[in-house]
């Protein structure tokens, strides 16, 4: 995963693909762009909801991650992204002008996991072990937490840089204790004979955030409301019909139907407002611990990168 440096964005491989798909002004055509998690968020099956799709003029780009997703944003590839709690951090430290305009409501999306025989059972048993993550993720911010929770330090276990299949690899080949891992692919490792050893619920929201331009907010602000309508009714539809996701999941993410389920079982069922000051002050504690990491070069008022313009139909 390649992460935002404070100076500049780099844009991946897999972002420049999809800007090439991506050409052409929102308001050219009366539709949304939206780049969306091809594997996490309540956009994966969003194109076999018809109604939402002609509700809201929607056009949908995939991405890998919340960082490719992000970088389209800011080269005008998309108008509106799914991302996760910390690449608007990033992007409000580094001087770009962004806002979180909606958000999944919390859900258990990130989890650290341990080999099923592994004798770690409490979150201070990681104290002394390798434990793999991500720096500068919603898999970093959950490990700072539970660490804290715990009373311990990054500096009491040992950090190893693996993602994806290399990290699951290495957990079972005994090479790393543990692993902070994100939906699905924490439902392949159980499925494989991983074993939970905590999830993020008290911890950290691991939501998801729909993020767009301080310009596109103001300037096309009813492909926004359309986008964000046709969202909020389409999670609460997936959660109706869930041999549908299943069954889509099993063919567009090559899973089994057991993850498939696990996955929908995680997946957030509605949206939540942004606007009450709740979401602001979680930031600010993601930019606080981000800060203190030394991962963003200053303090950020985290409240002004989050907007409550769409609030009335993030709930319709």
């Amino acid at each position: 995963m390649i992460h935002l440096d404070r100076r500049k964005m780099l844009v991946s491989a897999t972002a420049l693909l999809a800007l090439g798909a991506c050409r052409g002004r929102a308001g050219d055509s009366g539709q949304v762009r939206v780049g969306y998690l091809r594997t996490q968020g309540p956009i994966v099956d969003l194109g076999i909801d018809k109604a939402a799709l002609e509700q809201g003029h929607i056009k949908l780009f995939p991405f890998e991650s919340g960082n490719d997703v992000l970088e389209a944003i800011m080269a005008d590839g998309i108008d509106v992204g799914e991302t996760g709690e910390v690449q608007p951090i990033f992007a409000q430290s580094a001087g770009h002008k962004v806002k979180v305009v909606g958000s999944t409501e919390p859900a258990q999306l990130t989890s650290v996991l341990v080999r099923n025989d592994a004798p770690l059972r409490t979150i201070a048993d990681l104290k002394g072990r390798k434990v793999s993550f991500i720096a500068g993720t919603n898999s970093h911010w959950l490990l700072i937490r539970a660490l804290e929770k715990a009373g311990l330090r990054q500096s009491d276990i040992v950090p190893v840089s693996l993602g994806g299949s290399d990290a699951l690899s290495a957990l079972f080949s005994r090479d790393i204790d543990a692993l902070v891992m994100t939906a699905p692919t924490t439902q392949v490792a159980l499925a494989k004979g991983a074993r939970v050893l905590f999830t993020n619920q008290g911890l950290t929201n691991s939501a998801l955030y729909y993020v767009a331009k301080d310009s596109t907010i103001v300037e096309r602000p009813q492909l926004l409301e359309g986008f964000l309508r046709a969202l909020s009714q389409h999670t609460r539809w997936t959660a109706q019909n869930p041999d549908r996701f299943v069954a889509l999941a099993v063919k567009d993410l090559g899973v089994t139907p057991e993850v498939a389920r696990g996955l929908l079982a995680v997946l957030p069922k509605k949206l939540v407002p942004v606007g009450d000051g709740a979401i602001g002050a979680y930031n600010q504690r993601i930019a606080d611990a981000f800060l203190a990491q030394r991962l963003i070069p200053g303090r950020i008022d985290a409240a002004q990168g989050v907007s409550g313009a769409f609030d009335r139909v993030l709930t319709a």
